[in-house]
């Protein structure tokens, strides 16, 4: 399986559902290393290809990752399609970026629904918010292929539910 993933130019948080033969950093980004800034993942660590700087090292599909590029451009992705009820995302208390294991859009609440009780606050990176407290979803769907940034009460364990 292979999938697209449109990279707006500026800051993004980008994920994906397939899980490729070689996880590194620097082997994933390297059909946008023209366009690439930098690759950031939750613990701050960096891959910066002007640099040849990978602190990154292999990528873990259960998260998100914040990517810069000069222009607008495609990051396909090819190799074995992540089931998402089978791959479970830990998370730490606070602040993580996870990845939208599924390969369809689903309402937010509906996807975080394993966590419900946990949530403080869900980002995308337009920075537009869902805030369960006052059951405002400023988000919507989520999508493929984005990754978001989420804020949680204490430890905890997301499950998406399946792609049908």
């Amino acid at each position: 399986s292979c999938q697209n993933i449109s990279l707006p130019c500026g800051w993004f948080i980008y994920s994906s559902y397939i899980n490729t033969e070689n996880m590194n950093a620097e082997i994933i980004m390297n059909q946008i290393i023209d366009n690439l800034i930098m690759l950031k993942d939750n613990d701050g660590s960096v891959y910066l290809p002007e640099y040849f700087f990978n602190g990154i090292g292999d990528i873990d599909f259960h998260y998100g990752y914040q990517i810069k590029t000069t222009t607008n451009d495609i990051l396909e992705l090819c190799g074995l399609q992540i089931y998402p009820e089978d791959n479970p995302i830990i998370l730490a208390e606070g602040w993580n970026m996870i990845a939208y294991l599924r390969d369809n859009p689903l309402l937010l609440s509906l996807a975080l629904e394993s966590i419900s009780n946990n949530i403080q606050i869900v980002k995308d990176f337009n920075g537009s918010p869902y805030l369960p407290e006052y059951n405002f979803n400023g988000i919507g769907d989520m999508v493929p292929g984005q990754g978001y940034q989420i804020k949680i009460n204490e430890d905890a364990i997301l499950t998406y539910p399946d792609n049908n």
